[in-house]
């Protein structure tokens, strides 16, 4: 037959094994070509899926700045069918059918949009935003992925953050999954903001050179950063779900560990995905290792790779992803042969990840990848044989440790402190030391459940001691830390506004959204987080938009209406995170 069925099957009778252990077996299933455009799609979809004997499904509902689901930020994308949640319906069919399918969303994290033309929903981050945007040394701004946000602007890092947590407040997923979390290369990532904050912060001026390694360490921080944040944050909403991210491993693979810094990943695009795991900052590592098995010389930077993962994967999950679409089906099923397999030093991956679901198979034609190919999604279940469930995960199941958060604030207008340093004590000893992102935002993951206390520092303020913060083993802490005089009075509880002269500045801190605020004409309505008291706040700050349950930090001046309401305003508003 013309794509070797034939022999593919007699190689998946062959190579089954009696894997009856958890492992990850999954497709990327992209938002360009079908797949959950409409019901019927995703029907289809799961068909598959189950008839391949996979477990999950890595489904990219965010391509440019775009959405497959109901988004209250993002213009809806154009593929999808009119008014269709897909992700809403995937979860229900995904849930409600046997076996049980997993499932994560994938989201662009860099690319907002193709280089050929501009958005034209004004709703969409560039039309809101354009100052975000990433610049090249020479100052373009189309990179080979299109537009794209800069991670040194604290803006887009505060916009991406808000639009995937958005994703784990509402939607019963099993993971988050990020792609292009990266930059696209050495001479990117000049936007004029993340310059300006990295030469205050290194006494420096100017623009650096693409290859300035302390340059290069900046710009690898900002992608650790937001990685962190939404980290933090998401698994504190929800303390089970699956953080993962598709990985790059361009070009051979490192020879030993120290050879992780000469590989492009970490040395051209700053994804420095080895020192996520170490931190546990990601839950799953998915490094996509697409390569043609036909051709000997990439068929050994695939082992290469494979290997790599199998020996590093720092206590968490490696999974290899695999690229089908560049293979024939027995390649694909070597490929995944090996994947099982364990390295010489006995360690092994949990799993395999498929890209992709649409683009099935490619047998070095000018025609490309083959489509939907029947006989693919059959070879998978014949070599796997049954479902098996996905890898446990001891630090979500039995977790002994917690996560403390916080940003730092000045406390005379709210402003973030920006490299602000944070030292975490227990019992009198040093553990850590953290640093404030743009945002202000710090974060120690998987802290030991005990007792703390924090010392706050920055440049020019007085510094804070925080004698006592509890971590919960499963839980997180967020702390706002406000430093220096404050302009207002510090209300703690909303009920007490009422006891307050007129024009009276405070300040209300760790505030809860109960009503969302997406234009300048609806109010922003607080509670307590531990009360129902409420209060209005007519802001006269621009901000990004506010959701439901989001925490903020408001200062301002009460006032009472004509009605004899008690109001904040002429308001600066910094939002808090979502929890």
């Amino acid at each position: 037959m013309r794509y070797g069925w034939a022999f593919a099957a007699g190689m998946a009778m062959m190579w089954a094994t009696t894997f009856s252990q958890a492992e990850f077996r999954g497709f990327w299933v992209d938002g360009f070509n079908q797949g959950f455009h409409t019901p019927e799609q995703v029907d289809t979809l799961l068909q598959r899926v189950r008839a391949a004997n996979l477990n999950a499904v890595i489904v990219q509902m965010r391509k440019r700045g775009d959405a497959h689901y109901a988004s209250p930020l993002e213009p809806f994308a154009i593929q999808q069918q009119e008014g269709f949640d897909a992700l809403a319906y995937l979860i229900e069919k995904a849930r409600s059918e046997t076996p049980r399918i997993e499932v994560h969303v994938w989201v662009n994290s860099h690319p907002i949009w193709p280089g050929s033309g501009w958005p034209p929903d004004p709703k969409h981050i560039l039309n809101r935003y354009p100052e975000i945007q990433t610049e090249d040394y020479d100052g373009k701004r189309v990179t080979e992925v299109g537009y794209g946000g800069d991670w040194g602007h604290p803006l887009y890092h505060e916009w991406f953050a808000k639009v995937v947590l958005d994703i784990v407040r509402r939607y019963d997923i099993d993971g988050i999954h990020f792609d292009y979390i990266r930059y696209t290369g050495e001479r990117w990532g000049y936007n004029p903001v993340s310059i300006e904050r990295f030469n205050r912060r290194n006494g420096r001026t100017g623009k650096p050179d693409p290859t300035d390694p302390l340059w290069k360490q900046w710009r690898r921080d900002q992608v650790t950063a937001v990685v962190r944040k939404i980290y933090a944050q998401a698994t504190t909403l929800k303390p089970k779900l699956k953080v993962s991210a598709a990985l790059i491993t361009w070009g051979d693979g490192p020879q030993n560990t120290e050879d992780w810094v000469n590989r492009s990943a970490y040395r051209a695009v700053f994804q420095d995905w080895q020192s996520w795991l170490k931190e546990g900052i990601l839950d799953m590592a998915i490094p996509m290792v697409y390569y043609n098995e036909a051709n000997p010389r990439y068929a050994e930077f695939y082992r290469r790779w494979a290997t790599f993962l199998k020996d590093h994967q720092h206590g968490r999950i490696g999974v290899v992803g695999i690229g089908n679409y560049l293979n024939s089906i027995e390649n694909t099923l070597q490929q995944v042969e090996f994947a099982r397999a364990p390295s010489a030093s006995g360690n092994r991956v949990y799993g395999v990840n498929f890209f992709s679901y649409a683009a099935t198979t490619g047998v070095g034609t000018e025609e490309g990848a083959r489509l939907y190919q029947e006989p693919f999604y059959t070879a998978l279940g014949e070599y796997f044989k049954e479902w098996v469930p996905t890898p446990p995960m001891p630090w979500k199941q039995t977790p002994t440790a917690g996560h403390l958060m916080g940003t730092v604030l000045n406390a005379s207008d709210l402003t973030p402190v920006d490299g602000a340093t944070v030292e975490v004590y227990q019992a009198g000893s040093l553990v850590r030391t953290l640093t404030a992102d743009g945002n202000g935002f710090f974060a120690a993951v998987h802290l030991p459940a005990g007792d703390y206390s924090l010392i706050v520092r920055a440049e020019g303020l007085p510094a804070q001691q925080i004698p006592s913060v509890c971590i919960a083993a499963g839980m997180g802490v967020n702390l706002p830390v406000l430093l220096g005089e404050s302009r207002g009075m510090l209300v703690r509880r909303l009920e007490s506004l009422a006891n307050l002269p007129d024009g009276t500045p405070v300040q209300l801190v760790g505030k809860v959204v109960i009503r969302d605020w997406l234009a300048p004409e609806p109010p922003l309505i607080l509670r307590d987080a531990l009360s129902d008291a409420t209060v209005e706040v007519k802001v006269s700050t621009p901000t990004l938009p506010l959701l439901q349950g989001d925490r903020v930090a408001v200062m301002g001046t009460v006032r009472t209406q004509p009605d004899g309401k008690r109001v904040v305003e002429d308001a600066t508003v910094k939002w808090l995170g979502v929890m």
